[in-house]
């Protein structure tokens, strides 16, 4: 056979493959597009619920009441957090009373309409040091101690010895006490939790790891991202440069930090220093990982998408040299996309309503760049973390701004009480009008709170019956509406999302033509 016969060959396979590997009823992805079991392009937007308190069983607070507010604010997307220690409390013992709480929570979802992809979350890897996720047993940190000098909770990844043996010994599959490695554990858990759900087209997908860690490594790396940004700095303004301890004396401080973050130049130096470390991390051990963990999904569920985050650099604007997931054959998975997230360096402190529309712009802008490089979807896992804040509705319009820009589908962080979410001034952006599903390919879409506009332009495809849906919730336009539709349509609709809410979806018939079709909601 020659070269062109088997490349023919195997793009045949390749197609008859992505038709074999689901059914119509599920999520799936097609390029850079998350698209619905009607055909359509969705935008999944939404929420995360993730409960990391062992007292209450990792099980969040949120009943069916919380859900149906959920729905009516638009959210038709959760990501919802499973805690590996709930789940596999002794090693190779599962916890399905656990995983029964997870599915009377799915179900809640699906009664309201609202798609579920679940997220193994973990925070400074265990809570030993504070945070969450793996259970006491995978705590293999060679007996070093844990150093959190206090304020950033996440300051302790830098500084404690502990965290980083932890995940040095995991990232490395040290086996636990019953002789089998802390990684083939990990994922028999997700293979568990898969073969759960396998068949649940409410659940779409599993967000593999939160914020991958690599270990030890950060340090060199972080010397060598401040040794790019002290030189950047020194040979801008032409000044010595600054000694590096004083750089460090400054991380924790976000006062002082903001003399060298606030000048955009430097900061890019800063995040793009010290690659040959977060790239070797990914590529060597965090691809492998996903790798291992995909191949055993994927003996129990063909039907859900594989979500892969970046090294946690990257949640600031490093670029990330993460590769598709393939199987033992060395072939792509066909249902994969990235779940990154993206926040701002004041993240977490006082000044977290100081966002920099530059380095906003350059987080999303990395992210929609390995989108494109690896043609999968991006929904952005999370972003926020505003927790009610009074003055972050510019911070949020930054980041829906960006969000809106590149089509991304996102997950906000997070839903933690009500007050935090309905009550909370940012709370236009996180309800705010959408492109739900559109029936073809969606160019560009756009919100303005200031004008009480939406914008929104996609090309519908002659394929695909099933209408429109852009959902418009009640508090942008309390006064009415307006709708103009190029070209003109009759037949237009509106659906209120549940009986006697005035938010809802406006349904808006197909052409069955390839044609462009613009909107304008206004006031």
């Amino acid at each position: 056979m020659d070269k062109a016969a088997l490349i023919a060959s195997l793009l045949m396979f390749i197609c008859i493959a992505s038709e074999a590997q689901t059914d119509n009823k599920f999520i799936s992805v097609k390029d850079d597009k998350f698209i619905d079991p009607e055909g359509r392009q969705i935008i999944l937007h939404g929420v995360n619920i993730v409960e990391k308190s062992k007292g209450r069983n990792y099980l969040s607070w949120h009943g069916p009441e919380e859900f149906a507010m959920m729905r009516d604010w638009g959210f038709n997307c959760i990501r919802l957090g499973i805690i590996w220690d709930g789940l596999e409390p002794e090693p190779g013992k599962y916890d399905y009373d656990y995983l029964a709480g997870l599915d009377s929570r799915i179900q809640w979802a699906k009664d309201n309409g609202i798609y579920v992809f679940l997220d193994m979350h973990q925070d400074l890897y265990n809570a030993k040091f504070g945070g969450d996720g793996a259970p006491e047993w995978a705590v293999l940190d060679d007996g070093k101690p844990h150093i959190n000098p206090g304020g950033v909770w996440s300051i302790a990844y830098f500084t404690s010895p502990a965290i980083h043996a932890a995940f040095d010994n995991f990232w490395a599959n040290k086996p636990a006490s019953d002789g089998i490695g802390l990684q083939d554990h990990f994922a028999r858990a997700w293979q568990i939790v898969a073969q759960r759900y396998a068949d649940e087209p409410t659940v779409i997908g599993y967000d593999l790891f939160n914020e991958p860690f690599p270990g030890s490594s950060i340090l060199p790396s972080l010397m060598e991202k401040l040794q790019s940004a002290i030189e950047f700095y020194a040979q801008k303004y032409g000044t010595e440069k600054p000694d590096i301890s004083e750089i460090m004396s400054l991380f924790g401080d976000p006062e002082n930090l903001k003399k060298y973050s606030d000048d955009f130049d430097v900061y890019k130096a800063f995040v793009d220093g010290g690659l040959s470390y977060s790239q070797g991390f990914e590529g060597d051990l965090l691809m492998p990982f996903y790798n291992r963990v995909v191949n055993a999904i994927r003996q129990v569920d063909k039907n859900h998408i594989i979500f892969l985050e970046t090294h946690i650099y990257c949640n600031a604007g490093t670029p990330t040299g993460i590769t598709p997931v393939i199987d033992p054959d060395g072939n792509p998975d066909l249902l994969q996309a990235i779940a990154p997230h993206g926040y701002d360096l004041v993240i977490d402190t006082e000044k977290v309503a100081e966002h920099n529309p530059d380095r906003v712009k350059l987080i999303f802008e990395r992210h929609a760049e390995t989108s494109k490089r690896l043609n999968i979807p991006t929904l952005i896992g999370e972003w926020g973390a505003f927790y009610g804040h009074p003055g972050t509705l510019p911070a949020a319009k930054m980041v829906v701004h960006q969000l809106e820009k590149h089509l991304f589908s996102d997950t906000y962080w997070s839903y933690g009480s009500s007050k935090e979410i309905d009550k909370a001034v940012y709370f236009p952006f996180l309800s705010r009008p959408y492109p739900s599903v559109v029936s073809g390919k969606l160019i560009k879409y756009q919100t303005d709170l200031d004008k009480q506009e939406f914008h929104c332009i996609w090309e519908e495809s002659p394929s695909i019956d099933a209408p429109n849906m852009i959902y418009i919730p009640s508090q942008w336009f309390p006064n009415g509406y307006s709708v103009e539709l190029e070209p003109k349509a009759s037949g237009c609709s509106f659906k209120p999302i549940i009986e006697g809410s005035s938010s809802g979806y406006l349904i808006i018939p197909t052409t069955g033509q390839k044609i462009e079709r613009r909107l304008l909601i206004k006031q």
